[in-house]
């Protein structure tokens, strides 16, 4: 149980933040799947339970002294590895991947577990007074960990949730003390991958590595490796890009653009677009909106729920969500300051990470400013499996405020 004297500790703006955002979750929801002159309570009342279970799952995670996470990081990430292994083999197909455990109501997504496991994994690993950062030998036991979930995701296929465990590598890194123009140097073959997939030429890839190497002026034998390295991922590109999926094919073109098939690949970015555009100032009012009452919204309580805040409540709901969000990661970023003790320290960061990047990624998605990757949007979007984790990940960051003065 939580000692009484712990409870002014508690960061109460986080707590505050959070709740407001699931609340804001279940009426969204509740309006994105109700049509004219018909009300439908169900995702309601089962996203209003998932918050009760994601409240009760947060106060209890919070309850436990923070250095038990430390001791079972390795067991929990352990199994997050066998379910990921397993969904490959006999997990659900929806939509054409492999993402689901378990049939019926009773399923979940082991790559939800998978981001959580790996983040006290990684916090675990680096915690370690053993590793220096300043030794690329050092390096190799916390990419391993990160790589080896993200591989096994982007098998499922599932692109966006993979690339959440590089985002957590490379935050996580950071924080524990990898030099920026290292990470900087590190990132430039990501870039232009990215750059090759946009433009499908080489030379907008080619000013990329030579700023590069001018700018952050690596030693001789690095900057030959960087160069090396960079060319031969441009090499492998185009036969990267012949063995996507289609569907993934797909989302990159309609990104770049989606006029092309208005009817077909970018009809979900396009009715965003209209959606969020037709709200103005104000918004058409909550339950007024006419893209998700007339159904020509797609996956509007999922994936598109921000669509449906822009077209119902505006720009200033708008601005209310995204500064609820805001509030939440800089108390998250703060607690990372603050905490005393370096494991904590690194879980606060990592919690922080990955929430910004679901964040990130899917208002841009609904804007058309990023490819369609079907994350959710954190306590807001209908869900099951990443509603709780996420609820779990805030129940970690209040652990951190109870007990930032600990060493």
């Amino acid at each position: 149980m939580l000692d009484r004297r712990f409870l002014r500790q508690i960061d109460w703006t986080l707590v505050s933040a959070a709740l407001a955002l699931g609340t804001i979750g279940v009426l969204m929801v509740f309006s994105a799947t109700s049509v004219p002159g018909k009300a439908d309570l169900d995702f309601a009342v089962r996203q209003l339970l998932w918050l009760a279970i994601g409240t009760v799952a947060a106060i209890a995670v919070a309850s436990v002294p923070l250095r038990i996470y430390d001791g079972v990081a390795p067991y929990l990430y352990g199994i997050a590895i066998a379910c990921l292994a397993a969904v490959l083999v006999v997990g659900q197909e929806v939509y054409g991947a492999r993402r689901w455990l378990g049939a019926g109501a009773l399923r979940f997504q082991p790559s939800e577990l998978a981001k959580l496991a790996t983040l006290l994994m990684l916090a675990r690993v680096l915690d370690d007074k053993r590793v220096n950062l300043s030794r690329a030998r050092s390096w190799f036991r916390p990419a391993l960990v990160a790589l080896i979930p993200m591989a096994l995701v982007l098998k499922e296929p599932d692109l966006g949730t993979s690339l959440t465990f590089g985002v957590l590598l490379a935050a996580m890194l950071y924080w524990a003390g990898l030099p920026f123009r290292t990470l900087a140097l590190a990132a430039v073959p990501i870039v232009n991958a990215g750059l090759f997939l946009v433009t499908r030429g080489i030379w907008a890839s080619a000013g990329v590595i030579l700023a590069s190497l001018v700018l952050i002026r690596p030693r001789p034998q690095v900057a030959v490796f960087t160069l090396v390295l960079n060319l031969g991922i441009l090499a492998a590109m185009p036969v990267l890009w012949s063995h996507l999926e289609p569907y993934q094919q797909g989302r990159i073109e309609t990104f770049l653009n989606p006029g092309n098939d208005p009817y077909g690949s970018g009809y979900q970015i396009i009715q965003s677009r209209i959606a969020i555009g037709s709200g103005g100032p104000f918004g058409r009012g909550y339950m007024q909106g006419t893209q998700k009452g007339l159904e020509f919204l797609p996956m509007k309580h999922t994936d598109f729920i921000f669509s449906v805040v822009g077209e119902e409540l505006g720009f200033w709901g708008v601005t209310l969500v995204l500064s609820l969000y805001a509030l939440l990661l800089s108390r998250g970023l703060w607690l990372a300051l603050a905490a005393r003790n370096r494991f904590a320290s690194l879980v606060a960061l990592g919690v922080t990470s990955v929430v910004w990047y679901h964040v990130m990624v899917n208002v841009l998605m609904t804007v058309g400013w990023a490819p369609v990757t079907g994350l959710p949007l954190p306590l807001i979007s209908y869900g099951g499996t990443s509603f709780v984790v996420t609820c779990v990940e805030i129940g970690l960051l209040l652990n951190v405020s109870l007990r930032r003065q600990e060493y």
